[in-house]
């Protein structure tokens, strides 16, 4: 233990303890070597549980600069016999300024580096490798680790500013990559607190479809848990404009399984159903918004969007209803998709009139409209009309420009896995600008005439 008379070493000292607490472990300050004497005592140690607070299992010990009294602190641990003090699993030796004499901190590490003990200069910028260290030495006893808390604490503790994230997140995924499948859905979740989040998101998927792995990952909502593949590629095309993640798709839509992945297969599950029915328009939408720069992709979605409504004779207005709306504003975004439109067009017609409200922001199935819902009395209910006259009416974007297109789209998708309150989301939400259905119409009939898609 070494007196701090330096403001950044007191905080280091706060700071280490908060990155304990983070980690789930028992965290002591000014801990004893030995029980009952104070006169030596340990700055932090970190201990597995409450229960067992004999001898930590990781020791910090924070000066403001080296002196010759810095030897005192490795020398009172590791000079003692096992049966006076167990050796910890890892002794962080932190300065937050080197001192005068560079030699001090040489023979620290020449007589001590041989036990497991290192030094840590944070005016060199050593903060990133203590970070780096702890995480490794943490997964020596823990499978898990709290990214969530960590992101946290680096994002929203200015002490930690300096810490790379990407850094910090690659060397997660690399000494915990029995926890792939686990990563993404965090990821994905904290993206939606943290922007920032949204590259690591996109690094972390690249990596892992590059990777080979495609089992599904650990998502808390069906469709999520199932589906979540499909939009992954869909991102990495979008955010790549690589031509391969459209035969990936393929592949995995008609290829991995016994039968195509999402399709009118009725009475396999009741959630399978329920995605079909009530889900399934606007994931293909959306799979259409990111696959937009390739015309061919946004055609073959469409096709798979017909067979479902081709098989839904038998369901209510509201689901056909529902489910064609997102397969004409699918055919209304591309140019080569007209008789497709015309099909879908003539399906929904001999079902009678629908109200123009559903066309501009899809009512989701989910909530069983009818025409008696006193929402939409107001409103003209019509034929769908030629696609002129559609594109006309309902086809329009205030997306500015390529790259917004891509963020938006992005950031629509990320949400879908992490978020099943979008499904519901009504642009009459006074929380919401626009809801989460209009904001991918919005998206898919992005058109910069100025700008060429590539």
């Amino acid at each position: 233990m070494g007196r701090h008379t330096l403001a950044k070493g007191i905080d280091l000292l706060s700071n280490i303890q908060n990155l304990g607490i983070i980690l789930d472990y028992h965290v002591r300050s000014e801990f004893p070597v030995k029980k009952g004497e104070n006169n030596q005592a340990i700055d932090v140690a970190w201990f597995v549980d409450k229960e067992d607070t004999n001898y930590p299992i990781m020791i910090f010990e924070i000066e403001s600069y080296s002196t010759n009294a810095s030897a005192a602190n490795p020398l009172k641990i590791f000079s003692k016999s096992n049966h006076y003090f167990e050796k910890p699993l890892f002794f962080f030796h932190v300065f937050v300024k080197s001192g005068d004499d560079p030699a001090i901190l040489k023979d620290l590490e020449y007589q001590y580096g041989r036990n497991n003990y290192r030094i840590y200069e944070i005016c060199k910028g050593d903060l990133n490798k203590l970070v780096l260290d702890v995480i490794s030495q943490h997964r020596r006893i823990n499978k898990n680790i709290n990214i969530e808390g960590l992101m946290k604490l680096f994002t929203f503790d200015e002490y930690w500013e300096d810490i790379n994230i990407t850094t910090v997140l690659v060397h997660i995924e690399n000494v915990y990559k029995h926890s792939w499948n686990d990563i993404l859905p965090i990821y994905a979740d904290l993206a939606q607190q943290l922007p920032s989040l949204h590259d690591e998101f996109i690094r972390f998927l690249d990596k892992k479809i590059t990777y080979g792995s495609n089992c599904n990952d650990n998502y808390e909502d069906y469709i999520a848990y199932h589906f979540s593949y499909g939009i992954y590629l869909a991102i990495l095309s979008c955010i790549k404009s690589d031509k391969a993640y459209l035969l990936m798709l393929k592949e995995w839509q008609e290829s991995s399984s016994y039968m195509e992945i999402i399709g009118p297969h009725f009475g396999l599950s009741r959630d399978y159903d329920e995605f079909i029915e009530d889900c399934s328009g606007v994931y293909l939408g959306m799979l259409a918004v990111l696959f937009k720069q390739q015309p061919n992709g946004v055609k073959y979605i469409l096709k798979q969007s017909i067979k479902i409504l081709e098989r839904m004779k038998g369901h209510p207005d509201n689901i056909i209803f529902y489910n064609g709306i997102w397969a004409l504003h699918i055919a209304a975004t591309c140019d080569i998709c007209e008789p497709e439109y015309n099909y879908i067009r003539d399906l929904i017609n001999q079902r009678g009139k629908l109200n123009k409200h559903w066309i501009e922001e899809p009512l989701s199935a989910l909530d069983k409209a009818t025409d008696n819902n006193k929402e939409f009395l107001s409103h003209e209910y019509e034929y769908i009309s030629d696609l002129e006259t559609f594109k006309k009416e309902f086809v329009h974007s205030d997306i500015l420009n390529l790259k917004i297109y891509k963020q938006e789209a992005v950031s629509l998708a990320i949400r879908m896995l992490s978020d099943s309150g979008c499904w519901s989301e009504r642009w009459s939400d006074p929380v919401h600008e626009k809801s989460w259905g209009t904001r991918i119409i919005n998206c898919l009939h992005f058109n910069d005439s100025n700008e060429q898609l590539t």
